[in-house]
């Protein structure tokens, strides 16, 4: 299928399930709370690795208050610097996370590095700082771990402005690709498409990415009966720009 044809059967699918869904979307919104936590990047980063993955992860190592308590900033600050690698890896056995050695590696470094920034709350002074969105994906890039899924992903969840026309491509994302017969040899054309159909189903990016990530199996039914159509000679509805 080339890739207007593509856009416009998910963008047909994907109109019809927004407007379902739009209190969903509005609940999820209000997340952009969290930004005001001094701990944010901390926690956001936490919840990154617990679902890194296997978004079941999140249950273990978050929603599990006993593990998370073990691997907040401050308990991590109270150790002896040669117990915080062990600490980390326990705990992410604990909340069986996958790679559970690997995210304990991860979580240390990025300790580290938000330690010699002055603690959580200046790295996230630091953060916010950065100019525009490009800007805000390079620094979180340099924490350990983190890729260009999570450094969208990471904003996303916060429904931060800057963040708005993003996505944060994942497996669930990929499988609607795969379902459309579409490819694509980088991240950021991968993230343009989804952009191009959000931009015609009257959608930000960030509307689209939570539709496909909470409501993937309504999708990709959609998707299923729209090809049904399409063999029988329906033709889908035509996408309307953005108003």
């Amino acid at each position: 299928m080339d890739i207007n044809a593509a856009q416009v059967q998910l963008v047909a699918v994907v109109r019809r399930l927004a407007d379902e869904k739009r209190a969903d979307l509005d609940r999820h919104k209000e997340n952009h709370a969290d930004i005001n936590r001094p701990d944010f990047l901390w926690h956001y980063l936490l919840q990154s690795f617990a679902t890194m993955g296997r978004s079941a992860g999140w249950h273990g190592l978050i929603g599990n208050r006993n593990n998370y308590s073990r691997i907040t900033y401050s308990a991590l600050l109270d150790l002896p610097d040669g117990d915080r690698l062990r600490e980390a890896r326990e705990v992410c056995r604990a909340a069986k996370v996958r790679m559970p050695d690997r995210k304990g590696d991860f979580i240390v470094g990025c300790f580290d590095r938000i330690r010699d920034m002055g603690g959580p709350e200046n790295a996230k002074n630091q953060l916010l700082a950065q100019p525009g969105r490009e800007s805000k994906i390079r620094w979180l890039k340099e924490m350990p771990g983190i890729g260009d899924k999570y450094a969208r992903n990471i904003m996303m969840d916060v429904y931060h402005e800057d963040f708005r026309d993003s996505i944060a491509v994942d497996a669930r994302i990929k499988s609607v690709s795969d379902r459309l017969g579409m490819s694509f040899p980088s991240y950021s054309e991968h993230e343009d498409f989804y952009l191009g159909v959000a931009e015609q189903a009257g959608l930000n990016g960030w509307e689209l990415d939570r539709l496909l990530y909470n409501f993937l199996g309504d999708v990709l039914s959609g998707l299923q009966l729209a090809s049904s159509a399409a063999e029988q000679g329906a033709v889908p509805d035509a996408p309307s720009s953005r108003r």
